[in-house]
C-alpha cells in the first residue's frame, strides 16, 4: 500500500496523475460533507475520511464514477426508448 511519502516521491506524470485524482476524490468528498445535514458532527466525519487511505479513497471514487457513467448511459437508453415509444403511441 502506498503512503503520503510515496507518492510525494512519484515522478512527472504520474505524479501530475496522482494529483489529479486526489483533486477529485477531494471535490467529491468535499461535496459529499457539504450535504450533511447540519445536526450531524462535522469533526467524527472528517475522523473517518482520515482514516481511509488516499489509495483505496482514489480507487472507491473511480469505481464509483464509472457505475455512475454506466447507468448514466442506460438512463439515456431508455429515455431515447421512451421517447420513440411515445412517438409511436401518437
Amino acid at each position: 500500500m502506498a503512503t503520503w511519502k510515496d507518492l510525494d516521491n512519484e515522478s512527472g506524470s504520474e505524479k501530475e496523475e496522482a494529483e489529479d485524482e486526489a483533486n477529485v476524490a477531494v471535490g467529491l468528498v468535499a461535496t459529499l460533507t457539504s450535504e450533511v445535514k447540519p445536526d450531524s458532527d462535522s469533526e467524527d466525519e472528517n475522523e473517518v475520511y482520515s482514516k481511509i487511505p488516499r489509495e483505496e479513497l482514489i480507487e472507491s471514487l473511480k469505481e464509483l464514477l464509472t457505475h455512475f457513467g454506466l447507468r448514466t448511459n442506460e438512463l439515456k437508453d431508455l429515455k431515447e426508448k421512451y421517447v420513440d415509444l411515445m412517438k409511436q403511441q401518437e
